[in-house]
């Protein structure tokens, strides 16, 4: 973890008094730590989030080949449904996906506005949260039907 990221991660834990805000703030913190290096294959940690979908999505728009317009769909489908229940949740949950999820639309799509940013890199970054997508949505599909 950078130096940058650990200093946030202590401000955040520091300042927070409600501990699951406390987590949402340290999972887009981390993701968005992760994304500014243009090395990493994989998301960070191993389930779907609506950060790292969105950035997916982004990335996929801005980079020719990296996704069909039906994985596009999927990731817009998995985000809208997500992102609704995350906000209705709390106010505090509605306060920060208003502040952070368009920032994290709006940094991936400065960072995938450049030409040598769309590589093989990218393009499995965009495939391993699809992936995780797919597993999640099986998973809440089995979920449903086991009830």
């Amino acid at each position: 973890m950078s130096r940058r990221a650990a200093l946030m991660t202590e401000l955040i834990m520091l300042n927070s008094s409600r501990p699951r805000v406390a987590c949402v703030i340290l999972a887009l913190a981390t993701a968005a730590a992760t994304a500014s290096s243009a090395f990493a294959e994989r998301w960070p940690g191993t389930s779907a989030s609506i950060g790292g979908a969105i950035a997916a999505r982004v990335i996929g728009i801005k980079c020719t080949n990296h996704m069909s317009p039906a994985e596009v769909v999927e990731l817009d489908t998995y985000i809208e449904q997500h992102q609704a229940t995350f906000m209705s949740e709390s106010t505090a949950n509605r306060r920060l996906a208003e502040t952070a999820f368009p920032r994290i639309a709006r940094d991936y799509d400065f960072m995938y506005s450049q030409p040598n940013a769309c590589n093989d890199q990218s393009r499995e970054m965009v495939q391993d949260m699809l992936t995780r997508i797919r597993a999640e949505e099986k998973r809440e599909k089995q979920a449903g039907l086991a009830n």
